[in-house]
């Protein structure tokens, strides 16, 4: 039996990949929840992947009159913020658009990093240190915030009339206040269905890794699924192993090691249809730009496709556990999703993160996304960029 979930699949099954075109799958989800046909879909693919490249380029040379960067879908170029007017020809000479802005990307950091102290702070991603002491009267109902480089500011979201927002005040322009409804939610804990089951309900997985040196197998997913030491099954119940190292809140990752390696086969798969469809690879990971399109796959909403809308973005979810350096997007997720693949379409398909929360709403006695009850979809990953160089170092796990 392989693994048959969201991030493996079936020993031996052809990839639907080719080096330039994306899936028939892919561009279904793309077309019905970006409006993209099968020419601009491919076209975005390989305008994304140039723009990412050119994101890390940039904000190296621009130094601190970086002020950030984004894709923007309609040009399909990178547009780069600069607070210097003198150094805008040189983002343009590049290949890029550039926008002079007031603040740098470096100043708005400083005033998220002020932010996230009152928290508790981020901790130590590489390290998985834990946060210091927060002061959460002063962020109260504040539920999320995070640098937007196309508003050139320190984004927050709040909950209408929050304490929080006096904290805000001395920021000035430098803090934009967005209000909701609702607070964000993990999306594990979906009873029945196939996947990563825990003792306490389902998740789903991310990405397949392995110590090419020993040859241990892991799956890399949501730290908020199940505890260390917990045991994992799949389909049919059959066991797949047992949780590695978990981290929530602060982080929101964790590593199930395979111990039932006869059982299930591993590759560098994504399911495009949990738990049974077809297949894309992804190999290696990014941390795209705001703008990108990416998709994910999870056992409860199977594929869907949405834009980054935000990153390293700290959320506190219903309970008050802050979870820091999200990536929000719009693509539809809801329970049972959690720890599920989210990957960047490109000339190489590449793991941008696992699913960690959304914002959701009560239909019927089920959590639904936004789009069920017209209105945006909210939604989270913790970045691949942060969990693989952990695990490479801390197990030797990469992937596949």
């Amino acid at each position: 039996m392989a693994l048959a979930f969201s991030g493996a699949l079936v020993a031996g099954a052809e990839s639907q990949d080719t080096e330039d075109r994306l899936p028939g799958d892919v561009l279904a989800a793309m077309q019905r929840d970006l409006g993209l046909n099968a020419e601009q879909a491919n076209r975005r693919a390989v305008q994304q992947e140039a723009a990412d490249r050119l994101d890390d380029v940039l904000k190296a040379r621009l130094g601190a009159a970086f002020g950030g960067a984004w894709f923007d879908g309609a040009s399909g170029k990178l547009v780069v913020g600069v607070t210097d007017a003198g150094r805008a020809d040189a983002v343009t000479a590049a290949g890029a658009q550039s926008r002079v802005v007031k603040h740098s990307e470096n100043d708005l950091e400083a005033v998220k990093a002020e932010l996230d102290a009152l928290a508790g702070g981020r901790g130590d991603a590489q390290r998985k240190a834990a946060p210091g002491r927060a002061d959460k009267a002063a962020v109260e109902g504040l539920t999320s915030w995070s640098v937007d480089p196309v508003t050139n500011t320190v984004t927050v979201t709040a909950l209408k009339g929050a304490k929080g927002l006096a904290t805000l005040a001395k920021y000035g322009d430098a803090v934009r206040v967005e209000t909701t409804a609702t607070e964000p939610q993990t999306t594990a804990f979906l009873d029945g269905g196939d996947d990563l089951n825990y003792p306490n309900g389902g998740c789903s997985a991310g990405f397949n890794m392995r110590n090419t040196t020993t040859g241990v197998r892991y799956v890399l997913t949501a730290g908020h699924c199940g505890a260390a030491g917990s045991v994992v099954r799949g389909q049919g119940n059959v066991v797949i192993g047992s949780v590695q190292a978990a981290f929530f809140p602060t982080y929101d990752d964790g590593l199930v090691r395979v111990t039932n390696t006869g059982a299930w086969t591993q590759g560098p798969w994504v399911d495009v249809n949990p738990p049974n469809g077809g297949i894309v690879v992804v190999s290696g990971y990014s941390d795209s730009p705001v703008g990108t399109a990416i998709c994910k796959s999870g056992r409860t909403t199977k594929l869907t496709c949405g834009t980054i809308t935000a990153k390293r973005q700290t959320v506190t979810y219903t309970g008050g556990l802050t979870v820091y350096d999200l990536t929000r997007h719009n693509a539809c997720v809801e329970p049972g999703d959690s720890g599920g693949s989210n990957y960047r379409n490109a000339g190489t398909r590449t793991a941008e993160g696992v699913t960690s929360g959304a914002q959701l709403y009560n239909v019927g006695g089920r959590a639904r996304c936004g789009q069920v009850v017209g209105v945006a979809n909210v939604s989270w990953y913790y970045p691949a960029a942060l969990s693989v160089p952990y695990y490479q170092g801390a197990y030797g796990a990469t992937l596949w």
